[in-house]
């Protein structure tokens, strides 16, 4: 039962939210006035409601407003100059946070600053010039400190820095985080692998981090003689801790929750948790705002709600065995945050069942072991190095399990089957009828077969055995290349476009390879710097591991290209030009650069000509995969291209490619465009009929999706791979139904063809 306060906060909390996220027009908020005054006339409780929402609203519009003229929305990409204030010493990677004091531009607001070459120190004054990428990052070239003096907080927060680099080592970026809540020098693979391993939070100053100090604050209060008001001393002592950190929004609900429990227990009340989880709440929203609109703050209060109602549903005989509620809360958690991570991340960590159950009493010792030892120096390090090397260690483990890590495309798509499963469990425990239904067990026992079904499908290898696969991705207009070695490593070339409402590297690059279980990507190539191959490199790099990127080295002045060099730079990515002669083996699987020259590049503007031109062979197979190369490359390169058996056609079918001497040269068995729906003309009817002309069998993206081809180096199967989502499958069944069968139409983008297989060996081959 929610409490009055409960739909007060709510309320309050929607206001907020469409003040923060929808542009409401100013009508809106005379009639909502009108309305409340009215309501509260006639009934007084549905007033209030609409008055909390009306004042949340106002105030939402405010922050809204006040957000629009934060830096990293007014500025755009290039050489830009701020005063600002840095929050923490530079690490390791040369990153810290600042804010803005004063710009040219007027503007102010939050930033991060990445500084090679010098030292700024924590909170001091500091004119820094550098290069901003649309990624809220400024690269700073020159820097001169302004003021050294610093507030407190700043000054405590360098000397638990330095304190911990000089204890902790290597492992001073976990620390960091888990003690400051500073999280830019954390290894993408530990990110990773604690996201997998659905215990991300355990990374964060998480609520129930905070709680974890509170309840050791408490036991230390008693031990020192303060019992009667150990939970005010804890409370207190809590938002100390809190102000050190700087307010972080699941930080601060639970210092509120902490807060309320006490003042409860100095009166002697016994509110419900969900009145002060309702009361922690509006205190955040009075501190910030902006939470309101944040995910983070999203999973702070689902995740306690989650874990709230778990406990309570433990039966009453079994409540004094802590190993039965810790399950309860860690599945309510669990279950209460999955729809909001599949929305937002694209990505459901079931295994964080289990994983919490062991995770979280590590961290109960290892965080307050970890701020012990920052007083008793060596004495406690040493303990606290072995709870962190268990607490890596299990996320390691867990990270790894068949089918513990569910993705798909971040959306509604997603979420809505989660969000079902989280309401039909509510309902289910609510209705206690509804488990003397006959169909309860059969339900339970089809739940646990289908996530077996999950599970098998992602331990099962994604091709057999000996075999490299090439899988032509669905990205629109665009290009993105996915290759698997028979190794099972993993190779990318190009992310597909990204425009104003779509990003392909987050909606089909990412949700692909972690379908398929990638953790790291041995090469990224990007063909050349264009939107349509070079847009959803960046959020591919943010997401994976990378050993290696190369690319033309063309500088352009494009703002994808600045963002595409921010991720390289911001994930420490090693980067190289590539030129004709260079070649990479992975797995024997040869990549060889055929295109562009060091001569050619230095004459040559138009990127598309700059194009990387790629020979790929494994045994007797070859495929040459052309970029957006027209024709006058397709001459230079007559004289140095051998046979391939696959041609990735150049430029999506372009009329300026694809040329009768370059047919004839290569003489693939087929082709596969990569095109979308586009303004162009692409492909050119001309070359569809060349392509025909030569009996090459033509494949395309826009037909009915991915395009794989698999070899074992004898022979290799093309076949298309339907990725659509399940919305996009019932629409072409509904159009298939429409159509008529004596329907001349030559497009059916929703029909699979047959997979055809075809030899790369023969008496001939090269």
């Amino acid at each position: 039962m929610i409490p009055p306060i409960g739909h007060i906060a709510l309320s309050y909390g929607a206001g907020l939210w469409t003040g923060l996220v929808v542009l409401v027009p100013g009508a809106v908020f005379w009639c909502a006035a009108v309305g409340m005054v009215a309501l509260v006339w006639w009934r007084p409780w549905w007033g209030a409601l609409v008055g909390a929402w009306f004042v949340g609203a106002v105030a939402g519009t405010v922050v809204a407003e006040r957000a629009a003229t934060e830096c990293r929305v007014q500025w755009t990409a290039g050489r830009k100059s701020a005063v600002v204030r840095v929050h923490d010493a530079l690490g390791p990677r040369g990153t810290t946070s600042a804010t803005v004091i004063h710009a040219p531009e007027r503007c102010h607001g939050p930033l991060r600053l990445r500084i090679q070459g010098s030292d700024a120190e924590a909170g001091s004054v500091v004119l820094a010039v550098g290069d901003y990428y649309a990624s809220g990052v400024l690269r700073v070239i020159h820097l001169r400190s302004l003021e050294r003096r610093r507030s407190l907080r700043f000054a405590v927060r360098d000397v638990i820095a330095r304190r911990v680099r000089s204890l902790y080592g290597v492992r001073a970026g976990i620390v960091e985080a888990l003690v400051l809540g500073r999280r830019f020098d954390l290894e993408p693979q530990l990110r990773r692998d604690f996201a997998d391993a659905g215990v991300a939070h355990l990374l964060a100053i998480s609520g129930l981090h905070v709680g974890i100090v509170a309840a050791w604050l408490v036991v230390i209060c008693r031990w020192v003689g303060i019992r009667r008001h150990r939970w005010s001393a804890a409370a207190a002592l809590t938002w100390g801790y809190v102000a050190l950190l700087g307010f972080p929004t699941p930080a601060t609900r639970a210092a509120g929750f902490v807060t309320v429990y006490a003042v409860a227990r100095a009166r002697q009340r016994h509110p419900s948790p969900h009145a002060v989880l309702a009361v922690s709440v509006l205190l955040v929203l009075q501190v910030n705002p902006a939470a309101a609109a944040e995910v983070g703050a999203w999973l702070s209060v689902a995740a306690v709600l989650g874990t709230s109602w778990g406990s309570r549903r433990v039966p009453q005989r079994w409540r004094r065995r802590p190993g039965v509620r810790l399950a309860a809360s860690s599945l309510g958690a669990v279950l209460f945050t999955a729809p909001i991570t599949a929305y937002a991340f694209g990505a459901v960590a079931p295994i964080g069942l289990l994983t919490n159950l062991v995770a979280i009493p590590v961290a109960a010792v290892a965080v307050p072991g970890l701020l012990a030892s920052l007083v008793l120096g060596d004495v406690l390090a040493g303990g606290s190095g072995v709870t962190l090397a268990l607490l890596e260690r299990i996320a390691w483990l867990a990270a790894r399990v068949p089918g513990g890590h569910l993705t798909g495309a971040p959306g509604w798509e997603f979420a809505v089957p989660w969000l079902a499963v989280v309401a039909g469990t509510v309902w289910m425990w609510r209705a206690r009828h509804a488990w003397r239904l006959p169909g309860r067990w059969f339900l339970a026992t089809m739940a646990t077969v289908t996530w077996l079904l999950v599970a098998v499908a992602a331990w099962a290898k994604p091709g057999r055995e000996g075999t490299v696969a090439l899988h032509v991705l669905d990205v629109g207009q665009g290009d993105a290349i996915v290759v698997r070695t028979a190794g099972n490593r993993w190779l990318l070339i190009d992310a597909g476009p990204r425009s104003g409402a779509y990003d392909a590297g987050r909606r089909v690059v990412v949700p692909f390879l972690r379908r398929h279980g990638v953790r790291r990507l041995s090469l990224v190539a990007v063909t050349h710097g264009d939107a349509d191959h070079v847009g959803g490199v960046p959020a591919v790099l943010r997401e994976f591991e990378t050993a290696l990127v190369i690319e033309p080295a063309q500088p352009l002045a494009s703002q994808l290209y600045r963002d595409y060099l921010a991720g390289v730079d911001a994930g420490g990515v090693p980067w190289l030009p590539a030129r004709a002669g260079d070649t990479i083996v992975v797995d024997s699987v040869v990549m060889a650069v055929l295109h562009p020259s060091a001569q050619w590049i230095e004459r040559q503007l138009v990127p598309n000509e700059n194009s990387l031109v790629i020979h790929l062979r494994y045994g007797c197979f070859d495929a040459l995969l052309a970029g957006d190369v027209g024709r006058t490359v397709e001459r230079a390169l007559l004289e140095t291209v051998t046979g391939a058996e696959v041609l990735k056609v150049g430029h999506h079918g372009s009329a300026g490619g694809t040329s009768e001497g370059w047919l004839r040269a290569l003489a693939p068995q087929a082709a596969v465009i990569s095109v979308g729906r586009n303004r162009y003309g692409h492909p050119a009817p001309a070359v569809l009929d060349r392509l025909r002309m030569h009996r090459i069998d033509v494949w395309r993206t826009d037909r009915a999706g991915a395009v794989t081809i698999e070899t074992d180096g004898s022979y290799f199967s093309i076949l298309h791979t339907d990725f659509r989502t399940p919305g996009g499958r019932l629409g072409c069944r509904i159009r298939q139904l429409l159509r008529s069968n004596v329907s001349s139409s030559s497009r059916n983008d929703c029909t699979l063809r047959p997979p055809v297989t075809s030899p790369a060996c023969s008496t001939t081959s090269r």
